[in-house]
C-alpha cells in the first residue's frame, strides 16, 4: 500500500511546491483488502473528472453515487427564484477596482464582535482568489484593526522570516516564509505591504500555523541568533534541521526511525535547554515575541517527531491504523495539529490582536465531520472541527469559490473549473446577484424562505472540479462568489 505523506515538496528556481498527500489518500482509500493489491494509479488522477468508482477503506464499502434523491434537486422552480430574489438583494459587491474600498465598508457590521477572519479558497491556484484575500486583508487592517496574518505555512518558517524581514526583500521574505503554492505576483503584494506597514509603524504581522515546513528555512532565519552565543551551538541547530527533515527518508524500519527519532529528539531538547539558559540573547527589542517563537519551534519539532512523523513512517512501511482509528492517519493528524497552533497563535503568540488567517476552505470550513459529501468521500475531521468552541466563537469563516475559468492545481497543471453546474449549486445561485465579485453573509440570516438555501444540502465545488455537498450555514459564516478565475503564475 502507498503510504500518505503531507511533505511539501518545493522546487526551487521559479516552480511551486505541490502538496503529494491527494493521490496518496485516494490510492489508500481504493485499496482492496480481499486482494491486498494496488488499484492502478491512473484510475485515481486528480485531473478534470469526479470520482466514480467504488473504493474500499479496509472493512468498510463506500458507495459513491450521483446526488439523485437531495433536497437541493427537489428543490422547484419557485423556491429558486424566491432564493434570488434574495440574492439580488442582500449580496454584497466587491469592486475590484474601487481604490477607496467604501465597497468593503459592510464588513464593520458583518465581522462585529470577531476577532478572527478566515479567508479560505476553493483552489491554491487561482490568481482572483488571492487577489480579492489581499484586497481584504489591506482593508481589514487599515480600518478594523486586525495585525496578524496567518498562513497556512509552516509555523516555524513563517515566525522567523518575519524576525528577519529587515534582510529580505518583499519577494525574499515570501518565499522563505510560505509554501511556494502562492509564490506569485498577487502575493508578493501582500509582502510589499507587510514591509511598507512596518516601515509606517502600523505593522501587519506574519505568523503560520501549519505544521509542515520547508526545509532549511528556520535555520536560516534564526541561525544568527545561536552563532552570536555559541557558534558550536549553531552548527548542531544546523545538523539538527538536517536530520530532521531526512528522518523518515532516511529510515528503512520503525526500529532504526524510533533510534534516530530518539537521538534527535535528545538534540532539540538540548538545544531547548540551551534558549533557556541564555533567553536574554534571544530577545529581539524589535521582535518582542522572538524569545517565544524560538522555543516553541524548537518543542514543536520534537511533538512532530514523537506523532506526525511517526505515523508518516508507519504509513511509508504501510501500517495502517484501524478504520475506527482514521483520525491517527497524517491526512487528518496534520488538520488536529493545525489545529494546536492556530490555537496557541490565538491565545498564546497574540492573545490580544485581531487576527486573519489564509488557508484553504477544506482546512478552514466549521467542521468537515458534518458534511454530507467532501471530496475525498469520508468527511472527516478538519481543522475547524479540532478548533476549542471558544475560538470558533471569536471567529468568522469565509470560503471563496469560482463559477468558471482555470486555477493552477498543486501538481503545476491547469484545472479547468467544472461549468456544468446544478441549478440549484452554490455557484448557479450566486451568479444571479450579477456582479463578478459577490459576497453573502450567512451568519445573519435566518431561515426563511429566500434564504433556505443555506439552511438545506447544497453542492459546490472542490478545486473548482469534484463535487461537495454540504449545508452552508454549518460549514461558513459567509461566501464570496467570483464569477471567472485565472491560474495564478509562479515567480
Amino acid at each position: 500500500m502507498i503510504g500518505i505523506s503531507l511533505l511539501i515538496e518545493p522546487f526551487e528556481a521559479g516552480q511551486q511546491a505541490f502538496f503529494i498527500w491527494e493521490r496518496k489518500l485516494l490510492l489508500y482509500l481504493s485499496r482492496n483488502k480481499e486482494e491486498d493489491r494496488l488499484i492502478k494509479k491512473e484510475r485515481f488522477q486528480l485531473k478534470n473528472t469526479l470520482l466514480k468508482v467504488t473504493m474500499l477503506l479496509l472493512s468498510i464499502c463506500l458507495l459513491f453515487t450521483p446526488l439523485t434523491a437531495s433536497v437541493q434537486a427537489a428543490a422547484g422552480e419557485k423556491d429558486i427564484k424566491h432564493w434570488e430574489r434574495w440574492i439580488k438583494r442582500n449580496a454584497h459587491p466587491i469592486k475590484m477596482s474601487d481604490s477607496s474600498q467604501k465597497d468593503l465598508r459592510f464588513l464593520k457590521n458583518v465581522l462585529k464582535d470577531k476577532r478572527i477572519v478566515q479567508l479560505g479558497e476553493t483552489t491554491h491556484g487561482a490568481a482572483e482568489m488571492n487577489q480579492t484575500k489581499v484586497r481584504l486583508i489591506k482593508y481589514l487592517h487599515e480600518q478594523l484593526g486586525y495585525d496578524v496574518i496567518a498562513f497556512e505555512s509552516g509555523f516555524s518558517d513563517t515566525n522567523a522570516s518575519y524576525r528577519n524581514m529587515d534582510q529580505l526583500s518583499a519577494r525574499g521574505l515570501m518565499k522563505d516564509s510560505i509554501f511556494g503554492v502562492w509564490h506569485t505576483e498577487d502575493v508578493l503584494e501582500l509582502f510589499q505591504y507587510i514591509k511598507e506597514q512596518k516601515e509606517k509603524g502600523d505593522p501587519l504581522i506574519l505568523t503560520g500555523f501549519d505544521i509542515q515546513d520547508m526545509p532549511g528555512k528556520f535555520n536560516k532565519s534564526v541561525h544568527d541568533l545561536f552563532k552570536k552565543v555559541d557558534p558550536a551551538k549553531a552548527e548542531e541547530l544546523t545538523q539538527a534541521e538536517d536530520q530532521y527533515f531526512s528522518l523518515v527518508s532516511d529510515s528503512s524500519t520503525l526500529e532504526e526511525f524510533h533510534k534516530k527519532k530518539e537521538a534527535l529528539v535528545k538534540e532539540y531538547s538540548e538545544l531547548l535547554k540551551f534558549v533557556d539558559s541564555h533567553s536574554s540573547a534571544f530577545k529581539d527589542p524589535r521582535h518582542p515575541k522572538s524569545l517565544d517563537i524560538v522555543k516553541h519551534s524548537l518543542q514543536l519539532r520534537m511533538e512532530i517527531m514523537e506523532t506526525y512523523l511517526l505515523q508518516e513512517m508507519r504509513e511509508k512501511l504501510e501500517i495502517y491504523p484501524e478504520p475506527d482509528q482514521m483520525e491517527n492517519l497524517t491526512f487528518f493528524l496534520r488538520d488536529k495539529m493545525m489545529a494546536e497552533q492556530l490555537e496557541w497563535v490565538a491565545e498564546e503568540l497574540y492573545p490580544d490582536k485581531k487576527i486573519m488567517v489564509w488557508g484553504h476552505n477544506y482546512h478552514l470550513r466549521k467542521q468537515n465531520t458534518k458534511v454530507i459529501k467532501d471530496w475525498i468521500q469520508i468527511s472527516g475531521s478538519n481543522m475547524g472541527d479540532y478548533l476549542p468552541e471558544r475560538i470558533k466563537k471569536q471567529t468568522y469563516t469565509i470560503g471563496i469559490y469560482a463559477y468558471s475559468g482555470e486555477s493552477l492545481g498543486n501538481d503545476g497543471t491547469i484545472a479547468p473549473v467544472n461549468s456544468s453546474h446544478q441549478p440549484t449549486s452554490l455557484e448557479a445561485l450566486l451568479k444571479s446577484a450579477r456582479h463578478p465579485y459577490t459576497f453573502v453573509d450567512f451568519l445573519h440570516t435566518k431561515n426563511r424562505k429566500g434564504t433556505s438555501w443555506i439552511y438545506t444540502p447544497r453542492t459546490a465545488l472542490y478545486w473548482g472540479n469534484n463535487e461537495e455537498e454540504m449545508i452552508l450555514k454549518e460549514q461558513y459564516d459567509g461566501v464570496i462568489w467570483i464569477e471567472h478565475i485565472s491560474p495564478s503564475v509562479i515567480i
